[in-house]
């Protein structure tokens, strides 16, 4: 559901971007410790620096809840970096790009921020 091909920006200069918008319901079950109250609000953008992808969360926002308490979700400007090739020197939280259908997949990066938030 949130793969998104990136192909375009690995193909293209340094510094070129583009952004995205999602809004819409998350099924109960499309994550196991998460509810969806509200519909999720993305906006992001996608950054192409050299080898990897950075992808900027302008916006995350939603209602669910976690763990029987509801949590008001209003994130903002959060980056994370996609990329190509593992480095087992980096000990950073990086995602990797999928280089067989060369895209990356932002499922696992919007449950965890939004977990993040939950417990604080």
């Amino acid at each position: 559901m949130f793969e998104i091909p990136v192909w375009d920006l690995l193909t293209t200069f340094t510094w070129d971007s583009r952004e995205l918008e999602f809004e819409g319901e998350i099924l109960p079950g499309f994550y196991d410790d998460l509810e969806f109250s509200s519909p999720l609000y993305l906006k992001i953008k996608l950054i192409s620096l050299d080898d990897w992808i950075m992808v900027v969360f302008e916006k995350i926002k939603a209602t669910v809840e976690f763990e029987w308490t509801l949590n008001f979700v209003d994130l903002e400007n959060i980056e994370r970096e996609f990329k190509k090739t593992y480095d087992i020197s980096n000990p950073d939280d990086i995602k990797y790009i999928d280089m067989k259908n060369i895209s990356i997949d932002l499922k696992d990066v919007i449950r965890e921020e939004i977990l993040i938030t939950c417990i604080n």
